[in-house]
């Protein structure tokens, strides 16, 4: 699990909707085209409550009606957003390999972004919702590339010859880091997406960088000061890192609040193999315990406005959807079904 980081000189819309249209780019004009988008209280998420496997599904937290996006033999999985809220990107095996679709808020208008050999694993959406950062397999490793849907164009973000893992793009576009992992380049790195200006962050085993919401921090997952897993903060430079869970028991799956100023994640330093919420401030105060159970809760993620967070639950046995307060109150359950329902996205 390691990332990487980008840097692009910004086009302007019409310029590069030009570029396309010139070059015959008739998939990549599809996939920018306009849709009405959805609520910022909208969860897209997977289950498979309707078949044996999972599909996508939308859901407003204030209650309502599930929208059912997808409906095919595939699995379908880890659906996301794009910043504009008006298209949802997702991978799915319909093919030999998980490809990379990209459907509007209502599940109309499906397209390949990214297929052909290779499988995909991971991905990111850059802030400007015009390009998407993603992980393929490439003779048995895997590798970083950027997709530009404007111009239809991809490449490799890396010449790093080793395995490496996506984090985040900077809220600004001009980074995305990643991590290395294994090898003499082993550590945090980050890139701007024109494909210059890589620059190594850290030496150590650490993965799953992720910039704070005013880019000026970057969190990421350790093991070098145990053998559990630890959540850090650096600065965006990779300078000053300090260990902010500081406490045996597995800490990982965090998500940053909107403010920069705090993280939600998951942890086990009550009990091996009942993994807890906890909220942890970036000045390294006491971790604040969300929630108290012998259940197993999940994928944290803060709502657009961090005045909720969203998670996951096996608490009636299977795996539903539930939200509550930034303090653990008002603990709500939005989904309710025999079948796991899991990988939301606020």
């Amino acid at each position: 699990m390691r990332r990487s980081v980008f840097l692009l000189r910004p086009r302007s819309l019409i310029s590069r909707v030009m570029m396309a249209f010139i070059a015959g780019g008739a998939m990549a004009m599809t996939l920018v085209a306009c849709s009405t988008g959805s609520s910022s209280n909208d969860l897209v998420f997977t289950s498979e409550r309707d078949s044996d496997n999972p599909d996508i599904y939308t859901v407003a937290t204030s209650g309502g009606e599930v929208q059912r996006l997808t409906n095919t033999s595939a699995t379908e999985k880890n659906p996301k957003w794009s910043p504009k809220r008006d298209k949802i990107a997702f991978l799915s095996d319909r093919g030999d390999d998980f490809e990379l679709y990209i459907m509007d808020a209502e599940g109309e208008s499906e397209q390949v972004a990214v297929g052909g050999d290779g499988e995909r694993k991971d991905f990111s959406w850059g802030p400007d919702g015009n390009r998407i950062a993603y992980v393929s397999d490439h003779e048995g490793k895997d590798f970083i590339y950027v997709k530009d849907l404007l111009l239809n164009q991809q490449f490799r973000l890396s010449t790093i010859d080793a395995p490496q893992s996506l984090g985040s793009w900077s809220p600004d576009g001009e980074w995305i880091v990643f991590s290395v992992d294994g090898g003499e380049r082993e550590g945090i790195h980050r890139k701007n997406p024109g494909g210059v200006d890589e620059v190594q962050l850290t030496e150590n085993a650490d993965f799953s960088p992720k910039y704070s919401p005013d880019g000026k921090l970057i969190a990421f997952i350790s093991t070098r000061d145990s053998d559990a897993p630890e959540i850090y903060v650096m600065n965006e430079d990779g300078q000053e890192e300090r260990n902010l869970s500081r406490k045996s028991g597995a800490d990982f799956d965090f998500d940053w609040a909107p403010d920069s100023k705090n993280l939600v994640f998951v942890s086990e330093r009550e009990g091996e193999g009942t993994p807890e919420i906890f909220l942890i401030s970036t000045g390294g105060d006491d971790p604040q315990r969300l929630t108290t159970n012998n259940s197993i809760e999940t994928t944290p993620r803060f709502s657009p406005d961090g005045n909720r967070i969203v998670f996951v639950s096996n608490s009636d046995g299977d795996s539903d959807i539930f939200s509550m307060r930034r303090d653990g109150t008002s603990q709500e359950r939005i989904t309710a079904t025999d079948q796991d329902d899991e990988e939301p996205d606020w």
